[in-house]
């Protein structure tokens, strides 16, 4: 028991430097290396340590990753998404990120499983480093293969995009992430549904699979959106549990895991459901509970979800040097497995080509059924989306560790741990890559599209539009009912005493407002002044009331479409 602990002590001490090393390359603005590549890396150095001291007490202690993944880690990591999520930026840019979240993924699952399914039959899937031999992969082995790469990981990506200074890209591939996962774990759990059914597969298959798949994302949203208001009832009508922030941030958190774990007794879509949970909470409960309980439940979930992260990828270090072992817990046995360095490098360029065709896919689809000028999203932001998807994360990860084969079958065990290390392998060597270039990528995109911006702001300079206050943008049919029925109705339902607090709530999302504008203005001036002709067009402009009264320049015309945007 002593040598097992060893090596979860070793793992808490790498966090730690792991977090503080991150504060600290953010503090100067250290982007060379991203912070989840040092975790990895870190990760990779003390693990290859332990399995020198103890190969045997290393290999038991990764055969429980994927139980604490789903039922531990994946709930704090999700349910902090949706509680802080820009609602309204999510749903202004829903069509992007549904689009790009749920479309794209089915059509990355395909292109995925179709291209798999074609290097089994060519008989690319070889054994470590002999090119002559050859393990076949079943098709069930394929299927689930392909649900879980098609996982992406967008948190390197969203750490370097300024969120207040671009909160349509941010919300895009923020949402896109989120909805990923869950589509991704939903397909992974149509399949194995579908498998151990025992059907044998018939021309109506994939028509029972999409229904399936469409069933378990309603019931999900359902169930998130029943507990996620109840929640919110709970604090209206019971007003005590307000008197202690304790009890408001910890009843919030059982009420929210509570709803994952029914989803995931009844085989569904936990995530989906905890996303919608973090959303109703955030739209309703915050006015329910203390102007305190507020900033303690979003710091609280904003902290244990930092922590899971930082786990998470710490953990995928430690996990690199286990795909060479399998420890079997019902004979306590360690075997020595082979990996396919072929197959692993075929898939890694299968990821590449897959994300860039699933969203350019998209994007041709959409242009095709509304016109080039409904899709509002700038060609070096779809580049920027496509590669920030090109991460693969932990989710991959931790549904292909649920595979798990029977302990005296040798060959299904090559085969799973063949599929477990090209995804592990395929995790670490995206995320060290692309993680470490996405900050100068992203740095050249947003560099561009600035560029082209004031290009266009000065040559639109001598029309009398610019003297004018951006004009606020139409709200769709489906927007205005859904803005009328939460207004009228829904609000009235879920917040306590609504009618008589019901113009302190609006100064007080003014307020909030006016103060980010602020902090947004002071820091584009400070870049600005830095060039001493925008020092001298923007002198006068100190103080942000005066934003819409001054004449409109390159800077405030930007600073009033944010306005518009937040």
């Amino acid at each position: 028991m002593s040598e097992y602990g060893a090596v979860p002590f070793a793992l808490m001490i790498v966090i730690v430097i792991y977090i503080v090393v991150g504060e600290y390359f953010k503090s100067i603005h250290f982007h060379l290396i991203h912070e989840t590549s040092f975790g990895i890396i870190i990760g990779m150095l003390v693990g290859l340590l332990l399995k020198w001291m103890d190969e045997n007490a290393y290999a038991q202690f990764f055969s429980l990753n994927a139980t604490i993944f789903f039922y531990l880690l994946l709930p704090l990591i999700i349910f902090s998404g949706g509680y802080n999520l820009k609602k309204k930026q999510f749903l202004k840019n829903f069509k992007y990120i549904v689009s790009f979240g749920f479309l794209s993924t089915l059509i990355n699952f395909i292109i995925t499983l179709t291209l798999t399914i074609a290097f089994n039959s060519w008989k690319l899937v070889r054994l470590g480093t002999d090119l002559d031999s050859h393990l076949p992969l079943s098709y069930d082995e394929m299927i689930k293969y392909s649900a879980t790469i098609c996982a992406t990981d967008s948190v390197a990506a969203l750490n370097l995009i300024p969120s207040q200074q671009y909160p349509k890209l941010f919300s895009v591939v923020f949402g896109e992430g989120m909805v990923n996962d869950a589509v991704s774990i939903i397909i992974f759990q149509a399949v194995t549904i579908l498998q151990k059914s025992g059907k044998s597969f018939e021309w109506y298959t994939p028509f029972e699979f999409i229904g399936r798949f469409l069933e378990n994302c309603i019931i999900s949203l359902l169930i998130g959106l029943f507990v996620g208001l109840f929640s919110t009832w709970c604090f209206k009508k019971c007003r005590f549990l307000t008197n202690s922030t304790t009890t408001e941030t910890v009843f919030a958190f059982l009420m929210a895991y509570m709803g994952y774990s029914i989803c995931e007794m009844l085989n569904l879509s936990g995530v989906i459901s905890l996303l919608m949970i973090g959303i109703m909470m955030s739209h309703y409960q915050g006015y329910n509970i203390s102007q305190l309980g507020r900033v303690t439940t979003r710091v609280t979930f904003e902290s244990l979800s930092l922590g899971a992260e930082a786990f998470l990828y710490v953990f995928l270090g430690f996990a690199m040097w286990n795909q060479t072992t399998y420890y079997s817990p019902l004979t306590q046995d360690l075997y020595y497995v082979e990996v396919s360095w072929v197959f692993a490098l075929l898939q890694l360029g299968v990821v590449i080509l897959a994300r860039y065709l699933s969203i350019y896919i998209v994007y041709w689809i959409s242009v095709a059924i509304q016109g080039p000028k409904v899709w509002k999203l700038t060609k070096y932001e779809m580049t920027i989306c496509c590669f920030a998807g090109m991460v693969r994360g932990s989710v991959a990860f931790a549904l292909i560790e649920t595979l798990v084969a029977s302990p005296t079958d040798g060959i299904q065990i090559n085969q799973i741990n063949i599929l477990q290390s090209c995804v592990l392998y395929i995790v670490v060597v995206t995320t060290l890559i692309f993680g470490t270039a996405m900050p100068f990528f992203i740095n050249i995109q947003i560099k561009k599209q600035q560029e082209e911006e004031e290009r266009k702001s000065i040559s639109e300079i001598p029309t009398p539009v610019l003297n004018d206050s951006p004009k606020k943008k139409e709200l769709s049919e489906a927007q205005k009912i859904i803005k009328y029925m939460d207004e009228h109705y829904f609000k009235r339902w879920f917040i306590y005493d609504y009618e008589n607090r019901k113009e302190r709530i609006t100064q007080e999302k003014k307020q909030i407002k006016t103060e980010t504008l602020q902090e947004i203005y002071e820091k584009a001036f400070s870049e600005a002044s830095e060039d001493e002709s925008v020092k001298q067009r923007n002198e006068d402009f100190i103080s942000l009331p005066s934003i819409e009264e001054k004449p409109t320049s390159p800077l405030i015309v930007k600073m009033q479409e944010l306005s518009q945007q937040i």
